[in-house]
């Protein structure tokens, strides 16, 4: 038995509130992490998916035609350029109607690497969950390791299968493949945009970005036309 099992719950937050009340704020910053982390990170979590699930059904009220994230970019501009690139430069290039949304986010961080995780990364990573889960997300634009890691899962379109015989042709050269790990098949589950204009012309700094379309997307039609728009075709 611990010592906190044989005291009264009242009992236990005094002495919580004593040795907090002693503690320099640093300490008491340091203490409230180390020991309620789990609970924290549990709210945080469970926020985000609040959050995240309110989102989704407050945007279900308007026509969506294409929801895409960017993730683990920097901006190097003090403009907005991604909102330029997609609206109003590919909305003007699809001719679609002002009342009809484009949601893009190239806001969120993500880490696989455990050492590196922390409540934050939780937070976005519940957050992409839930985005793709309500089937809300239809484009992520990331680093190997994101796509690495969806792609194992199954959790992209094989593009050898997606892309008209037309785009295929032209863009099969920057195909990039995952294994995926319940089938062991490899498929072209990305597009490499190294050898586009699109960071240039968004102002941000990645890594070798790669394009995919997610598998339970509902707007498929709408990104590959934004394939054509990012390859100039």
């Amino acid at each position: 038995m611990t010592p906190y099992e044989d005291k009264k719950f009242k009992d236990t937050l005094l002495e919580e509130k004593k040795k907090l009340k002693d503690m320099t704020f640093k300490n008491k910053m340091w203490y409230i992490w180390e020991y309620y982390k789990i609970p924290i990170i549990g709210v945080i979590v469970t926020v985000s998916l609040a959050v995240s699930i309110g989102s989704a059904v407050l945007n279900n009220r308007h026509e969506t035609a294409l929801s895409c994230v960017i993730l683990n970019s920097q901006s190097d501009s003090q403009q907005d350029l991604v909102g330029e690139y997609f609206d109003p430069g590919f909305r003007q290039y699809i001719e679609l109607p002002e009342e009809v949304e484009i949601d893009v986010d190239h806001t969120m961080s993500l880490s696989f690497d455990e050492s590196e995780m922390n409540e934050f990364t939780y937070a976005e990573m519940a957050k992409l969950s839930a985005m793709i889960t309500s089937k809300e997300l239809d484009v992520m634009i990331a680093k190997e390791d994101s796509i690495d890691h969806f792609g194992q899962m199954g959790g992209f379109y094989d593009f050898k299968e997606l892309l008209p015989p037309d785009v295929y042709d032209k863009v099969k050269d920057n195909l990039y493949l995952v294994t995926n790990q319940e089938t062991g098949e490899t498929a072209a589950y990305g597009l490499k945009l190294t050898d586009t204009d699109f960071l240039k012309k968004t102002g941000l700094r990645m890594k070798e970005p790669i394009l995919s379309v997610l598998i339970n997307s509902t707007h498929t039609d709408t990104a590959l036309q934004l394939i054509r728009y990012v390859y100039g075709l």
